[in-house]
């Protein structure tokens, strides 16, 4: 089956890929040497580096690109880089070790990936969230996981112990004790460009594809994420999204607060009229929310909840 998914789509990436080595070359005649070269920065990722670390040296090629033959070319060059990415991902040895579930997820994450041509070059920037996440994916630095992609290679800081004032504080350093501290954990993000199993179903698989990853990553302490729909008040607004913070909290994690800030308030209003015209009447105060769940405890929630055909 892995093979028969694989071969689906390799063919198409190795004639994007071709592509986008021709695009690059206009500007760069030693494009693909320049590519391996950068992605090899990447081959051997700090443990506590999240995926959007860029190793200085990678960023000096990036740069030099740009400086010598302009934004164009930059766009091109990273554009190469994904596909290659895809590519050399696909007989990594790291591709061959994810749990099966996992597997399956980054197959059909490659598949849309090698798709990628000129359409996606205004996407093609350095620091980039989309493009990040894109090549997070191509390089294994991010797991697909249904809903959302999973950065191996996350934690908290602990400024979050003082984020809900002194009467959270013993509440919060217990947490943080009880999961066994600040990193590494892994943390959850919403990709833009794949949204098709954002639901209550799709989160639960990510959840699942967390389960199976501490295996390949022992030390993970736990998962946690960070969003405005982590706020308990969401689930009166917009109950739709309850089960974003309801499912996890009666898995055994916990919800708290961050801050007030103007990505919250951003995020939570792009999408609805009504959250939109009840923070403009003052009515709703949006604020950015983190979710803690220990390892020991989502693991017990993956056991009472098996996915059907597991």
């Amino acid at each position: 089956m892995l093979a028969h998914q694989t071969y689906s789509f390799e063919s198409r990436l190795s004639d994007q890929l071709q592509r986008a080595l021709a695009l690059c070359a206009v500007h760069l005649p030693d494009a693909a040497v320049r590519v391996r070269a950068f992605l090899a920065h990447f081959a051997d990722p700090d443990p506590y580096a999240g995926f959007k670390a860029i190793p200085p040296a990678a960023r000096a090629m990036h740069d030099a690109v740009v400086a010598e033959r302009g934004e164009q070319a930059g766009a091109c060059f990273l554009l190469a880089a994904v596909l290659m990415g895809v590519r050399d991902a696909l007989k990594s040895e790291l591709m061959a070790r994810l749990p099966p579930r996992v597997r399956t997820h980054q197959l059909r994450q490659f598949a849309r990936i090698a798709n990628h041509d000129e359409a996606f070059l205004p996407f093609c920037r350095l620091y980039s969230d989309v493009f990040l996440k894109e090549f997070g994916l191509a390089t294994l630095r991010l797991y697909a996981g249904a809903s959302s992609v999973i950065d191996p290679r996350s934690g908290m800081g602990r400024s979050m112990l003082w984020k809900g004032g002194l009467l959270q504080l013993p509440g919060r350093a217990w947490l943080f004790a009880r999961a066994g501290g600040f990193k590494p954990y892994f943390e959850i993000h919403v990709n833009r460009l794949y949204q098709d199993e954002f639901n209550e179903e799709g989160r639960n698989e990510c959840y699942r594809c967390c389960v199976d990853l501490y295996e390949l990553h022992p030390q993970a302490l736990g998962m946690i994420a960070g969003s405005w729909f982590y706020d308990p008040v969401v689930e009166i607004i917009s109950p739709h999204l309850a089960y974003l913070r309801t499912v996890p909290e009666e898995g055994g994690a916990r919800a708290l607060f961050v801050s007030h800030d103007e990505q919250a308030v951003k995020n939570a209003t792009a999408t609805s009229e009504k959250r939109r015209a009840l923070q403009a009447a003052g009515q709703y105060r949006p604020a950015a929310w983190a979710l803690v769940w220990p390892r020991r405890a989502q693991m017990a929630w993956a056991r009472r909840h098996k996915d059907k055909n597991d």
